[in-house]
């Protein structure tokens, strides 16, 4: 390059001129850039400038000579590095730099030279390489010979260090025997592949992975390769992360003049539609693209002609492919009509595929949208990546910003407690960390609006080589389920509450804290119906409920909506109760008010002055608050009477004891002192009349004794214990049968029952004396249990009682024997009705008497 010159502007670094020359281009130097055009002839081979990139005068420059490179060394690189043809490289600031910048400047030099002597144009080499978004280089004896900027923003290695490395270098080691053998296959003239996948390392030492096409060329002439590399680093791992794998098609560069006909298109477009290199080119494009895609590629193009703008936004059609068919690209057109390239550089790629996995995606996501459910997507570090409609729409903050960063920054930002989000984060460890393959646990967000309590599932998305790349979480809104649950369980709650309490006053205020906890109206309270003022009186009201309502009167019959509820037993929600003429207390700024009977008890109410439509499940629980309440009232109606039983008893018993008393003291005593001046009067005179004196002084014992019994026998029994019925009857057969030593006792096995002793001795006693007294001395007397009943009889096979006289025969004094005191079957009875028992008469097998008598005893 002896012949090459290089012209240098506005003071270019210090050690360029020198770098340069070492590099064999000869300099000159120029004050400005107006200089310039005076030294331009055909030796120059590029034009250095320090300073911003100036489109105008690089147009100048080619004006004069043709296409050469044009650099600016400017304060920092633009993302535009190649606007209008012009090269923008950072301002060197050390030794190294300056190297760099002049090995980049020989590259681009060598480059243009050999393009421009190219078959077909050196604008369109130009143009392919200078404005391509895959890295490009050209590899002569495994050294780079020339590289555009791409290659290193892909590599992180600047000019110079690619300079003096090989390609290899760069290349990742587990790769390089396979690129050395495709590489040694393609010099020999096998068939070695155009197009594969390679890693490189670049500066860091992070691998990319990189889709690699290569082309054989000859460069100034020696053989060389033409490679382009595009970084589908990302492209893999989001395809791995949504599980499905899109083969991105290979670029395909064609050159589209204006008249509309094709003037160049790459090598690529063999893999791509199948025809060879040139056999598309002549044709217009418009034969080639669908008949119902054409009008709006047409317009695409039509615009950027007449806006002059540089580029086209991207643009999807069908286009026929070799077979006749039609094959999906996706295109971006490069204007370059008011260059030499009079045309556009199209660079399309094959979304045949994409396309189709777009629609099935469009398709999965629909269902995610209309399932209803929210869902989201992380990526393995936990960080989201998606959240549809339905997540987003619970709320009014920008959910949507979560996007893209990690499921902590609901936490931080304060609308996930810090224990919900361990117990979140402890899921999504399990599933990502592969521990899990579903995970299912509730957490509460608090958002402005409203709190929830949500249901996750998480799942592990898996890519093609079994590894956990990500999750799904799909959430339901189980909110009204919990709420509904709460109140359940508040129900619940005061049904035991409920079967604790003794009084209606009690009911009516556990009532009121139900109806407040189960309902969640804070306006509530319990109207219990009173017989003496045939009215409902307030029995339990919240605070709240007074406030509005102030000081309630018992409201009377047929007045107000408690009543119209409480008469027809049936519950009424009321809206806009401020205008409805039947409500009791007038301007309480009530608007709603639900109002459930309580059958023969009254009736309980919440209200609102709001607007708060009750939900139909919450009307239900209401009305089984209502009859566990009837039932408790009911209970405690019954309980109340039994007190009022047993202090009647117990006034009962009392008098019992008194007269027992009257009887033992008032009775016996004078009883004892006519039988002691009895056994006096036997000492001065004997006769029968004095036996007859005896035989009535132990008739009135015995009616004292009975009466005795009777009395202390018609006790109600507090405490009873397990005994066996024939033992106890024959300790009462031993007493009852004393005088009668030929009759007998059978018992008929062995009978439980609960009772007690005493008085079961006392019942006992008297059935034997009475079937003694009534059968005679001989008399045979039976024990044994009932048959279909809980319970034992008591049957002789004396005469048994006549028809006429049984149904007085448990009255007291009330006798058919000469010597009975007409007590005995009356003191039965008290025995019986003390253990809570029940007796009955009917004639034995014998023609006897048969007492049967059931108990509550299981047994």
């Amino acid at each position: 390059m002896s012949d090459t010159r290089v012209v240098l502007v506005d003071e270019c670094p210090d050690g360029l001129v020198d770098a340069l020359g070492r590099r064999g281009f000869t300099t000159e130097t120029c004050a400005d850039r107006g200089d310039v055009f005076s030294a331009l002839d055909a030796g120059v081979g590029g034009v250095v400038v320090r300073g911003a990139l100036d489109a105008e005068f690089v147009s100048g420059v080619r004006d004069r000579v043709g296409v050469v490179p044009v650099f600016f060394l400017t304060e920092s690189t633009p993302e535009s590095a190649h606007d209008g043809g012009a090269i923008a490289i950072s301002d060197p600031e050390t030794p190294e730099a300056v190297a760099s910048v002049a090995a980049r400047v020989e590259r681009a030099i060598e480059f243009t030279q050999w393009a421009s002597a190219g078959r077909n144009s050196d604008s369109l080499y130009r143009t392919v390489v200078e404005q391509s978004h895959d890295a490009i280089f050209v590899a002569q004896d495994g050294e780079f010979r020339f590289w555009n900027r791409r290659l290193t923003e892909l590599t992180g290695l600047r000019d110079g260090e690619l300079a003096e490395r090989s390609v290899s270098s760069i290349v990742h080691p587990d790769d390089r025997e396979r690129a050395a053998a495709i590489a040694t296959t393609r010099r020999q003239g096998g068939d070695a592949p155009a197009s594969y996948e390679i890693r490189l390392v670049d500066a860091d030492g992070a691998a990319r992975e990189c889709s690699t096409n290569v082309r054989e060329i000859d460069y100034h002439g020696s053989d060389a390769v033409l490679v382009s590399m595009r970084d589908v680093t990302e492209q893999r791992a989001t395809e791995a992360q949504f599980r499905g794998l899109v083969e991105l098609a290979r670029d395909l560069v064609t050159l589209v003049g204006t008249d509309g006909r094709i003037k160049y298109q790459s090598p690529s477009v063999t893999e791509v539609l199948g025809f060879d290199e040139d056999e598309l080119v002549g044709e217009h494009v418009a034969d080639l693209i669908h008949p119902d895609d054409w009008d709006r590629v047409k317009a695409v193009f039509e615009r950027a002609l007449q806006t002059g703008a540089d580029g086209t936004d991207p643009v999807r059609y069908r286009q026929r492919n070799a077979e006749g068919s039609w094959t999906w690209l996706e295109s971006v057109g490069s204007n370059q009509a008011d260059t030499s390239v009079d045309g556009f550089v199209v660079t399309s790629r094959n979304v045949t595929e994409q396309r189709s996995y777009e629609q099935r995606l469009k398709r999965y996501e629909t269902i995610v949208e209309s399932i209803g459910q929210g869902a989201y997507v992380l990526d393995e570090a936990g960080v989201v990546q998606f959240i549809n409609e339905a997540a987003l729409s619970r709320t009014t903050i920008p959910m949507s910003t979560f996007v893209g960063r990690h499921v902590s920054a609901l936490r931080d930002a304060g609308y996930l407690a810090a224990d919900q989000y361990e117990r979140a984060q402890s899921a999504l460890d399990a599933v990502l960390g592969g521990e899990s393959e579903r995970e299912r646990f509730e957490i509460e967000l608090s958002f402005p609006e409203k709190n929830y309590v949500t249901e996750f599932t998480v799942s592990p998305i898996v890519d093609d080589g079994g590894e956990v790349a990500g999750a799904v979480g799909i959430s339901t809104d189980v909110t009204e389920r919990k709420r509904y649950e709460q109140r359940l369980n508040a129900l619940h709650a005061s049904t035991r509450r409920l079967t604790g309490a003794t009084s209606r006053e009690e009911v009516a205020e556990i009532v009121r804290e139900a109806a407040t906890e189960v309902l969640d109206y804070a306006i509530s309270g319990v109207l219990l119906y009173d017989e003496s003022q045939d009215a409902l009186v307030p029995t339990a009201f919240t605070d709240e409920a007074w406030d509005v309502f102030g000081d309630v009167p018992p409201i009377p019959r047929g007045a107000g909506l408690t009543w119209e509820v409480f008469e027809r037993g049936e519950h009424n929600l009321y809206r806009d109760v401020d205008s409805n003429p039947r409500r009791f207390v007038l301007d309480a700024g009530v608007k709603e008010e639900l109002i459930v009977p309580i059958p023969d008890h009254g009736v309980f109410f919440v209200a609102s002055v709001g607007d708060d439509s009750l939900a139909d499940q919450r009307i239900a629980l209401a009305k089984v608050l209502a009859a566990n309440t009837r039932a408790v009232l009911d209970r405690v109606e019954r309980e109340q009477l039994l007190r009022r039983r047993e202090r009647e008893l117990a006034s009962q018993n009392e008098q019992l004891e008194s007269f027992a008393s009257v009887v033992s003291h008032d009775l016996k005593n004078p009883l004892n002192a006519a039988m002691g001046y009895l056994d006096l009067a036997r000492e001065q005179y004997d006769g029968d009349e004095l036996d007859r004196v005896a035989d009535a002084h132990e008739r009135m014992a015995g009616i004292v004794e009975d009466m005795l019994a009777l009395a202390r026998n018609g006790q109600t029994v507090e405490e009873a214990e397990r005994l066996s019925l024939g033992g106890v009857a024959e300790a009462a057969w031993t007493t009852a049968a004393s005088d009668a030593p030929e009759a007998t006792l059978v018992t008929d096995g062995e009978i439980p029952v609960d009772a007690h002793r005493g008085r079961l001795r006392q019942l006992l006693e008297n059935l034997f004396s009475n079937a003694i007294r009534h059968g005679g001395d001989d008399v045979t007397v039976r024990v044994g249990p009932l048959d279909d009943r809980a319970g034992f009889y008591v049957e002789d096979d004396g005469p048994g009682i006549p028809p006429d006289d049984r149904p007085r025969m448990f009255e007291a004094g009330y006798t058919t024997s000469s010597e009975g005191t007409g007590f005995g079957l009356s003191v039965v009875m008290s025995v019986v009705n003390a253990h809570g028992w029940s007796v009955w008469f009917v004639e034995s097998d014998d023609g006897g008497a048969r007492f049967e008598i059931t108990t509550e005893s299981d047994h």
